[in-house]
This record gives structure tokens, C-alpha cells and sequence, in this order.
């Protein structure tokens, strides 16, 4: 005898199977909010924080020759620096990474 199958579900069909498992196991949909964010925002700004904290004294430096922010990101770009992501600096960056220092001071 042939193995009746039956026709394959659809997304839909698969998507409230899943969620009425979960909901089944006790999981709460919908209620994270804010709180589902915290953790990676709190990371988020521990990395930043940090990556300034190591930028600091070339910062001081060009504050101290009195650059502007666009001089600064040339500068940081021709000793070859990347910014925190690893691209090139902008002087939108320098003006944000400033902040940040003045803001940890």
C-alpha cells in the first residue's frame, strides 16, 4: 500500500502551529518590549565606550593642534585608524566620538 501523504502547510499554517506550541510551553509572545532591548543596548555602549576610552589620546592631540572635525577624520584616516565599525572616519563620527569623551570626563 501507497503512504498517503497529506499536502504541505502553508507559512500561515506553520507560523500558528509554532506560536501555539510556544504559547503551549509556557512562552509569553508579545510582552518583551523595551526590556527584549536592554541587554544590547547596554552592550552596545560598553563597546563605545571602551573604543573611545582607546582613541582618547590621539583625540587630546588633535584638540591640542586645534583641528576641526573634518581635519581630525582626514588625520585618522591617513594614519590609517578605522573607525569603530572598521571604515573610514567622518567628521559626523569625530563629532560623536567628542561627545562621548567629553561626556566620560
Amino acid at each position: 500500500m501507497a503512504k498517503e501523504t497529506s499536502a504541505p502547510l502553508s507559512v500561515s499554517e506553520r507560523t500558528r502551529a509554532a506560536l501555539a506550541e510556544a504559547k503551549a510551553r509556557g512562552v509569553v509572545l508579545g510582552s518583551a518590549g523595551t526590556r527584549n532591548l536592554q541587554a544590547t543596548l547596554e552592550k552596545r555602549t560598553a563597546s563605545a565606550d571602551e573604543f573611545a576610552r582607546l582613541q582618547q589620546p590621539v583625540f587630546a592631540e588633535f584638540q591640542a593642534r586645534g583641528l576641526t572635525h573634518r581635519e581630525m577624520a582626514a588625520e585618522l584616516n591617513r594614519r590609517g585608524i578605522a573607525a569603530a565599525r572598521g571604515g573610514e572616519w567622518t567628521h559626523g563620527q569625530v563629532q560623536r566620538m567628542l561627545n562621548r569623551l567629553a561626556s566620560q570626563a
